[in-house]
């Protein structure tokens, strides 16, 4: 009877011994997928060695380029505030369209002070919401009409650090990595417009 309690107890042992085993193992495996998980910019390790995973992101060199590759002529912005000039074009999915704008000082250095700050504009035809990729919390989110069209306005009372829309079927965003004022946002809104030729 002892031999059978000693088995037993050295069975009930073992399987304790696996089972949190396994439990360290699935933890780790999550934290390896999170980690995985970031940005779009990050490579995406396979699961079976030797195969390529393909990248939801494609790079252009023109919006031209971009919008025949996405499959929808985009409206673009054509007031920006003074010195910002096209860093880089890519498709995300061939979901979204996004142009990011970078402050490159000019001859003046004081016209404007933003040296260095970035404009993410987005548009997308097939998805809805947000598409944006800011996560902040802001303290003041308002929609406000500009020129008939609703926009969402995310920042401060005076500053704006998301602007995002609907209009003739395109979904936008405009983030402001440095905030601008409403006003600001406002004209850029007014000036985003489909054009038959877009050029970089």
């Amino acid at each position: 009877m002892t031999s059978i309690l000693k088995k037993s107890f050295l069975m009930a042992l073992a399987c304790i011994c696996i089972g949190t085993y396994g439990v360290v193992e699935a933890q780790g495996a999550m934290d390896a997928q999170t980690k995985v998980s970031g940005p779009l910019e990050m490579s995406v390790e396979a699961a079976v060695p030797g195969v390529v995973m393909p990248s939801p992101v494609h790079v252009f060199t023109t919006v031209e380029a971009a919008s025949e590759y996405i499959g929808f002529r985009p409206q673009m912005p054509k007031l920006l505030p003074v010195g910002f000039n096209i860093q880089s074009i890519i498709t995300i999915e061939k979901d979204i369209l996004q142009v990011v704008y970078v402050y490159e000082p000019g001859i003046d250095p004081y016209v404007n002070k933003a040296g260095g700050a970035l404009i993410f504009y987005r548009t997308s035809t097939k998805l809805k919401g947000d598409i944006s990729d800011d996560h902040k919390i802001h303290k003041i989110v308002e929609t406000e009409s500009v020129d008939g069209t609703k926009v969402t306005f995310k920042g401060g009372k005076k500053m704006v650090y998301l602007a995002s829309w609907m209009k003739d079927g395109q979904n936008h965003s405009l983030e402001f990595q440095r905030p601008v004022t409403r006003d600001m946002a406002k004209a850029i809104i007014r000036n985003i417009i489909e054009e038959k030729s877009h050029t970089k």
